[in-house]
Parts: C-alpha cells; structure tokens; sequence
C-alpha cells in the first residue's frame, strides 16, 4: 500500500467554486427536470413512466372530461376528417407546365431579359433566385428534356394521397377522406397517406437519380422551383372535425379532481395509459403558464441561498472562538441531500412526507461538526428541497423542525447504534409537525371567541385517513433518515479524505493492538503521545478545530518509532545513544524513517487518511537543526544542502496539522525547562511557534494569526496548569543540586555543561 504524498491539490478557491457551482446547476435542473421531462419526451400511452411526476402547485383536473373511460373510448376511436381535392392535382400540373413553358419561351429569345424571369418567378413559385443563376440555367442545351423529366416524376407522385400538415394525425393510425368521386367516404390508413414535405423529398430524390449527370449548379435551382409546384390534395375539414369533437365534448359532462403540492400524478413505471396522458398534457399547459413566472424567482433564490450559506459558514461561524467549519464537505453534502432526495422523489411513489431529508444534519454532527453549522445547513437544505418538491411554506416548516430535531437529538452520539434514537425522535417530530400542519387552527382557535376549542380540535373529521396515513409516511421517513446518514457517510469520508465520529472512535480506545504496541516497545514515546494528545485536544477546541480528530491524531503521530525505539532519546533511559557512533547526515536518516514508517504501520493498520495526513504532515519540511549544527563543524556550511536535514513534508495542509505541529514540539521544549513559570512558558511557546511561521511551515494551511494567538495563550494555560506550583522539600532541593552538578547532556558524542544544555524533538 504506497500513500501518496505529492498527489496534487486543487486550490481551495477553485474547488468551492466548482462545488457551487455543481450546486446550482444541480439545485436548476431538480426544479425543472420533471417540466423538461414532459415538454421533450412526453410520456407515450402503453410505454412506462420514465419518472414520478408530481404535482407542484396545487393542480385542479377535469375528471370526467379527460378521465372517463367512455369519453376516452369515444376520442381514441374518433377519425379526423379529410377532403379529397382532385382540383389541386390538375392545379399543381399546370403549375408545372407553366414553369416549363416560361423557362423555354425565356430561353428561346435570343436577348434574355433574366431580371424578368426571376421577378415571375419570386412572384409565381414564391421562390428567390438570383439572375446568374438563372443565366447558367438558361444556358442548358437540354433544359426541356430536364422539364419533362421533372414533370413526368411529378405526375407519378401526385397519384398519391398528399396531406399539407400532418399534425393533426397525431396518435391516429387511419383517417375518413370524402371523395367527390366515391359515393361513401373511405378510410384510409395513414401509413398510405404522404405528407407534402415527403412528397417534395421524393420528388427531389427521384430527379437527382434520373439526371444525376446534370450540373448541380443546373439542377438545383430548377428542382427548388419545381418542388413549389406539388400541392397537397387532402385538406383537413376544419369544420366538420370541430363539429364531431365537439359532439363528444357536450355527450360527457365534467368535474374536477383537486391535486394537493406534491401529490403524486403518475407513479414511476406505470404504464402510461389515455388517461394518464390527458391528465400530464393539462398539468405541462398549467406549468408552461406559471414556468415563466416563477422561473427568475426560483433561480434567485438558490443563487441567494447558496451566497448566503458561504458567508454565514465563512463570517458568521467564526465568531468567538469557533473555526470556520470546511465547506467543501459541507456543500457537497448539500449536493448530495439534492441528488438523494430528489432522486427519491422522481424514481419512487413514496410520499413527499417520507423522503428522509433529516439525514443531511445526522452527517453534518457525524463529521464532527457543531450544531450550530448543522442547524444552519439543515435550514438551508430545507428551502432547497422545498424548491424542488414543492414550494409551499407547510413543506418547508416540516422539514425544518425535523432538521432541527435531528441536529439536537444528535449532538452526543459517539457509537453507530446511537443513531437509533435521533431517528426516532426525529419521526415524532415529523408526525407531530404534519399533525399540527394539516389540522384546522382556525376552528381550534376561532375568531369570535379567545376560548382553546378543545372539541373541534378532537373532533373525528380533523384525523381522517389522508391525515392518518400522511402521519404514518412521516415517522417511517425520521426512521428511515438515520440508517441513510450511515449508509451515505462512507462517501463523503472517501470523497474528502476524512473520518466520522464513528469512525475515529474506533481507534480511540488505548487498548487498540497500535498503542498497546507502542506502549510496550516505546513507553517514552507513548507517554508523549498521551501528553501531547491532551494538549492537542485544549488547543482545538480554543480555535474550534476537530478536536476528536487531534486527539486520535496525537495518540498515533509517532508510532513510526516503534520499529527503532532506541533512535529516540524519550526511549532510551540511560541505555547508549545510538548517534554517537553515527554522522549527523546518517542520524538524519534514521530520524526522517521514523514518518515513513509510521505511514506504512497506519495504512496496514487501516488508520483513517485524516489520521495518515497528520502523522505525514505534523513535521511539515522542519530543519533538524541540531544535526545541521554538527554537520557544519564537520564541512563548510555553504557547501551543505539544507535539504539533507529536513524532513520531506508536505507542510501542514489543514489546521489540525498545524496544531499538532506546534503542539508536538511544544511538549518536548517543555520536558527540559526547570521551574518553569508563566511567563518562560509562554516564552517558549512563543518562540517555537515564531520560528516554525518564520520558517514558513503554516503557508499551505488556513491558521490565521488570531487562531495563532488563541493556540499560543491556550497552550500556556495548559502547560501552566501541568507545572502547577507544589511545595519543594529539602530532598528535593539537594537531589536538583546534585543534579546540576553531574548532568551531562549527551547525543552525537559531545557532553555539553548545564549552561549550554539544550532541548530539542527529534
């Protein structure tokens, strides 16, 4: 398994961009797939809906007039009426004959007058052309037997039935055409009828096979002219259609079915019948009305709405001392509630109580993010839906208190059966919003009195079935939202590189094999670890960073060191140092090892990538100093290349990093400093801070100078707080003493006196 420390990184900019931009594009077409659904592939009787269509205004629909089977019996079997016109054959013959009687006569006359023959011709056949290309024409030696030719062609097509607009064949399989010359009329199939644009097609095609060896600049402009010539020999009889439809309009009287938002019209995969299909035409004519009206507000809204939620996630979430949450997560988390609950909407006939919308603020908590971030993408989210699945306040207000239940029963759920409960608290909630959403409060609380009318509120009609069974639909969509958040979450942890809370508790126990492990083969190591991690831990929630995510981060950050423990001076209690025997470039080495190691040992171990990410980045590209200052006695410092002696990185790219960076080197300064005080602390800390700023290892992370100065004061609150100030005994004084008188500080083979000792973290 090879961890990928380069792998490129899309600027924060681009990506929020790209995010919100996918967003609103998203947010568009799930308020209008269903109207571009009907307007391009309008459902078909006898094929399956492609999707749930529901109706998203409330929608009146005359039942009877569209719906009863009689009257659809009595417009499926109705036959268009169509006259037969023998007239318009002999007119479209002579239309020809004189077309090419003209082009002859012009081209007889030894002076052509060409700017007469194009003006009769704009004038005759409606047809511009202009007098070069006429001259090239009339230059044609064999231009009569080309007219013949046209003409002969033309007679064969007009022996056809020859409709001018077939529009008025849709769905009809035959026609009733009243022939002068036929006692009775006749019905003809209307695979046996040609439409006029057909009709000139194959009047086109059939000359181009004929006299394929004629100039197309020849052949061309003739053809165009002669093509205005065929005219179509049935007409529709207006009258008489009218007259029939007409009758069955007035034979079947009509009544209105009511449509509530978001009932549904026709289920996903049914198959679509008459029916079906009158009822979806009359719904796409009353959106096409309202489409234009409604359109510039629903875009506004979502433009305003996704605006609105960067800044309040960027300005408003910063105050005091929370952190501005990331947004990329978070806006791709709106995109997915979109894709997930419209998607629920058009390929399903749950419902609109049922979609399960509280999971987008169970995944908001379960990625560690606070409520106050939850509550306001939850409400967010709630408009969005609402958009989409109709825009009715009732709609919004439901999914809003399920949110906000969701956000406030979610708040200390550490364990993934924990989510059993929010659930069902957030089904409760959605039953009682839909209960107090549909009841009649005007009777409960009625005008002409200030009296509560408890019997109105309990009276039998308020609770009827719809009621009941619209309750019913919104507790199993509370339920229903939890196991979704779980199943869900895996994405957005793949998708960004980061870890639930269920999943970083798994690896919160100190029992885990790792530190149990790390425990036994570097107890120095560990106790730092388990120091650092409480540090880490007061240090994030100062600046509202993951606080979780530090912790975990900071019990496994070194376990690199168990594979050479002895390498690490808080291992090796008195033993030899294995430095000694070592140059500096060669301790260097087994230094830097200590990362590598510890990436291979957590991804074998299955560690989070967030975790990974910290043990890879809490060194950033530091220089170890101490072997660098050995190296320059050993060579000249301008012949040596720094980067021999800096761990290779990447720099902290995220605040967590930072954190521990600091935190981490912090802890081992504090270890060497003897009666420390408030002020040497925050000395300290100051310096080891400024010198990681200076030296450019918080460039590639979003720490601002206020999270710096919040990091600095809380790190020596809490050191202050570990060397809190305790009686100081005899012994102790004469052991410090001694002490003093006999240290020596030993690595690389030098003893160095007390004055000079220094306190570094390898």
């Amino acid at each position: 398994m090879v961890y990928d420390m380069d792998r490129p990184l899309i600027s924060n900019f681009v990506m929020k961009f790209l995010l919100n931009t996918t967003l609103i594009v998203i947010m568009i077409f799930a308020c209008f797939v269903e109207n571009i659904y009907l307007a391009l592939s309008p459902p078909e009787s006898g094929k399956p809906a492609a999707l749930t269509i529901r109706a998203r205004q409330p929608f009146m629909f005359d039942q009877k007039k569209a719906l009863s089977s009689k009257r659809i019996q009595a417009l499926s079997q109705f036959v268009p009426v169509f006259n037969y016109v023998p007239e318009r054959v002999d007119a479209s013959k002579k239309k020809m004959q004189l077309l090419t009687n003209e082009l002859l006569a012009y081209q007889a006359r030894k002076k052509n007058r060409v700017d007469e023959l194009v003006l009769m011709i704009n004038s005759e056949f409606g047809v511009d052309v202009s007098a070069k290309t006429m001259s090239r024409v009339l230059k044609y030696p064999d231009l009569r037997k080309l007219l013949k030719g046209i003409l002969t062609v033309e007679e064969s097509i007009l022996q056809n039935k020859i409709l001018d607009d077939p529009k008025n064949l849709r769905d009809k399989n035959s026609i009733e055409i009243h022939d002068p010359a036929l006692a009775s009329p006749a019905v003809t199939a209307v695979d046996e009828l040609t439409s006029l644009q057909k009709a000139r097609l194959t009047l086109l095609q059939k000359v181009q096979e004929v006299f394929w060896q004629v100039d197309e600049s020849i052949l061309n402009p003739v053809l165009k002219i002669s093509q205005t010539t065929l005219l179509p020999n049935l007409i529709y009889d207006q009258k008489e259609n009218d007259r029939r439809l007409d009758k069955i309009h007035r034979q079947y009287p009509t009544e209105t079915l009511t449509f509530q938002a978001g009932e549904i019209l026709v289920p996903f995969r049914k198959i679509i019948s008459e029916e079906d299909v009158l009822l979806l035409k009359a719904y796409q004519q009353q959106q096409i009305k309202k489409i234009y009206r409604n359109a510039p507000w629903v875009v506004f809204t979502i433009l305003f709405m996704v605006v609105f939620y960067n800044l309040f996630l960027s300005k408003v979430l910063t105050s005091g001392s929370r952190k501005a949450p990331p947004q990329r997560p978070l806006i791709s988390l709106l995109i997915l509630c979109v894709v997930v609950l419209k998607g629920c909407l058009l390929y399903t006939p749950l419902p609109i109580y049922f979609i399960p919308f509280a999971f987008l603020p169970l995944m908001v908590i379960s990625l560690n993010h606070g409520k106050l971030t939850a509550t306001s993408t939850a409400m967010v989210g709630a408009i969005f839906v609402s958009l989409f699945a109709g825009p009715q306040y009732t709609i919004v207000l439901y999914l809003i208190f399920g949110g906000l239940a969701a956000t406030l029963a979610s708040a200390n759920i550490q364990k993934r059966w924990q989510i059993i409960l929010p659930s069902v608290i957030v089904g409760l909630i959605n039953a009682l919003s839909v209960m107090a959403l549909s009841l009649d409060w005007q009777a409960v609380f009625p005008a002409t009195s200030n009296q509560l009318n408890i019997s109105a509120l309990l009276q039998a009609e308020s609770f009827n079935a719809v009621l009941m069974e619209r309750i019913g639909w919104a507790f199993a969509g509370g339920l229903a939202a939890g196991p979704l958040a779980l199943l869900l979450l895996p994405l957005l942890e793949i998708s960004w590189d980061t870890a639930s809370t269920f999943k970083l508790n798994r690896y919160m126990d100190l029992q885990h094999p790792l530190l149990k492990k790390l425990q036994q083969t570097a107890p120095g190591t560990y106790q730092h670890s388990m120091t650092v991690a409480h540090l880490a831990q007061v240090v994030g929630e100062a600046i509202g960073a993951n606080s979780l995510l530090l912790r975990i981060g900071a019990y496994y950050h070194d376990i690199g060191k168990m594979e050479a423990p002895k390498n690490f001076i808080e291992n090796q209690f008195n033993s030899p140092n294995p430095h000694d025997l070592l140059d500096p470039w060669e301790s260097t080495e087994l230094i830097v090892n200590h990362v590598k190691s510890g990436i291979k040992i957590a991804m074998a171990a299955g560690l989070p990538r967030a975790v990974v990410d910290l043990i890879v980045q809490h060194h950033g590209t530091q220089l170890m100093e101490y072997f660098f200052n050995l190296a320059t006695k050993e060579q000249p410092r301008e012949t040596l290349d720094e980067l021999d002696f800096r761990y290779p990185g990447p720099k902290p790219q995220t605040s967590e990093a930072a954190i521990l960076m600091i935190v981490d080197s912090v802890e081992a300064a504090s270890r060497s400093m003897q009666d420390p005080t408030r002020l040497k602390l925050a000395k300290m800390v100051q310096l080891m801070v400024g010198k990681r700023i200076a030296d450019g290892q918080f460039s590639q992370c979003d720490l601002t100078t206020r999270d710096i100065a919040k990091i600095v004061r809380a790190l020596v609150d809490a050191l202050e707080v570990s060397f809190h100030s305790r009686i100081r005994y005899p012994w102790q004084e004469k052991v410090s003493t001694q002490r003093r008188s006999s240290w020596t500080f030993r690595i690389g083979g030098k003893n160095k006196p007390p004055s000079s000792r220094r306190s570094f973290k390898l």
